[in-house]
């Protein structure tokens, strides 16, 4: 058993990353790195695949550990503009690289394999052309025809107005998804202050400004970027509406908005967001929220979930719901053609490694260029998932005393596991895209989970986890090549 002495000890929280933990982390992943390119040495990474992977890891923790501590004491204003100015200059850096590293690599502005991308583009062209051309009944008719659903309308349809507005530019549509994913950071420091304090709201900021996925994706043509943006403004306001003594229409009203806005870029989020919300009104602390008040906005938003019941969304739910065992065989039956030990994968495998995986690929296999361009970024979300994982253990059990305050976290939280549980029991389970939605909640937890690294057992446990990392690295690499039959 613990003894109190520690307990003591780690009340007080630590507000910033500590620098053996971004050491050692970077020589865990030197060290994977340099086991696969050994182990797997027919199969190892072009040089610049290594580049994205160590400015990714590297820049991450480096910084992590130097703008926790430098910009700790600055005032709340001043923490913002640096946060937000920074943020939105290491992205605008990234995007313009990327289209031009695309264009040399490809022929074209759009990310390897662009399926997805270039779909969103040249729908979004047909959108703003009919509209130029006084005839946009004919794209809402396509649209919103006979039996079509709203999941997936609102980001070509949000494209096709940017083009409308910039005369099809790609750049200035990216330099918007540069924008949004700055005001993201800004989104989950507030949300973080409001939940964990001011401290651990700044750490989670600057991780969330330094993790390459959201770089990297601000310069793809994906609908990733706006829809993080958009479920982390329902998040910060829904949140801000569950704590606040005032009854706010205006905020109502906005997220009402906000929430049905989410099941038009992808029905499982807008779901996910309305379990939530519903669960933080109904579990939250009197501390939080009172019954007067949370009767109030239940009976609202149970009229709101009403209305859409009777609607297409409560169709497309249902569909979701009835097809995911088939949608779960027909993508294992396809990834099983260059992948034969993916029949081994299914939900008892992912639910242990779910807030960990997708592991990264650091070896050289058919058109996964884009996961090998990311592999950095999946190294720092596995690595860092162990602060993730302690967080929410010392939030739902009496690890430490005092801390398992979980009701005061619902909205969040709730958010986070109903996502999650949703993508173990999909198709998509290892499929970074659909793990992004989690990735700025994670890092929320991460922020918490690293604030208690001054418990002793937590130490030696990370020690034990970037071994495992290290290994479950390694093993992830022989597994994709073992089942393409290379090794």
């Amino acid at each position: 058993m613990t003894t109190p002495t520690t307990y003591k000890s780690a009340i007080a929280t630590l507000p910033f990353v500590p620098q053996k933990v971004s050491n050692m982390a970077i020589l865990a992943y030197i060290a994977a790195l340099l086991a696969c390119s050994v182990l797997y040495m027919n199969y190892a990474m072009q040089w610049y695949w290594w580049v994205f992977g160590i400015v990714e890891v590297v820049c991450y923790f480096y910084f992590a550990n130097r703008l926790t501590k430098n910009w700790t004491m600055l005032k709340p204003k001043v923490f913002e503009r640096n946060l937000v100015g920074w943020a939105l200059l290491i992205r605008v850096i990234v995007m313009l690289f990327l289209y031009w590293f695309h264009n040399e690599m490809t022929g074209q502005p759009f990310m390897f394999h662009a399926a997805d991308a270039t779909g969103y583009h040249e729908e979004a062209l047909w959108m703003a052309e009919t509209i130029r051309d006084g005839h946009f009944n004919t794209y809402l008719d396509y649209k919103f025809g006979q039996g079509q659903g709203v999941s997936d309308a609102g980001y070509p349809m949000y494209l096709g107005l940017v083009y409308l507005l910039s005369w099809d530019s790609i750049i200035f549509a990216r330099l918007l998804k540069c924008l949004w994913g700055a005001l993201s950071c800004l989104l989950i420091y507030r949300l973080g202050k409001r939940n964990f304090g001011e401290q651990i709201g700044r750490v989670a900021a600057i991780l969330m400004m330094l993790e390459s996925h959201f770089w990297i994706y601000g310069g793809m043509h994906l609908k990733e970027t706006e829809m993080i943006f958009m479920m982390l403004l329902f998040l910060e306001r829904a949140d801000n509406l569950v704590r606040t003594r005032r009854f706010d229409l205006k905020n109502i009203v906005l997220v009402v908005v906000l929430l049905a806005s989410l099941f038009t870029f992808r029905t499982v989020l807008g779901l996910a967001a309305l379990f939530s919300l519903v669960l933080a009104l109904m579990l939250s602390s009197q501390r939080v929220i009172s019954w007067g008040k949370r009767i109030v906005f239940l009976l609202v938003f149970g009229m709101t979930a009403l209305y859409f019941v009777g609607g297409r969304i409560s169709s497309e739910i249902e569909n979701v719901w009835e097809q995911r065992e088939d949608n779960q065989d027909r993508r294992f039956a396809v990834i099983s053609e260059t992948q034969r030990l993916a029949q081994y994968a299914g939900a008892a495998v992912f639910v242990p490694m779910i807030f960990t995986i997708p592991f990264p690929t650091m070896v050289e296999t058919e058109e996964q260029e884009v996961s090998r361009m990311l592999h950095g970024g999946m190294v720092t979300k596995g690595i860092m998932s162990f602060f993730c994982i302690v967080a929410i253990v010392s939030l739902l059990f009496k690890v430490i005393p005092g801390k398992n305050n979980w009701r005061q976290h619902i909205l969040i939280g709730g958010f986070l596991i109903a996502y999650l549980g949703i993508l173990v029991f999909s198709a998509f389970a290892h499929a970074d895209r659909f793990h992004m939605p989690a990735l700025p909640l994670e890092i929320l937890f991460v922020a918490y989970g690293l604030s208690l690294w001054r418990v002793k057992i937590f130490q030696r446990w990370y020690n034990w986890w970037l071994i495992v990392m290290v290994v479950a690295f390694i093993a992830w690499n022989w597994f994709k090549l073992a089942g393409r039959g290379l090794v």
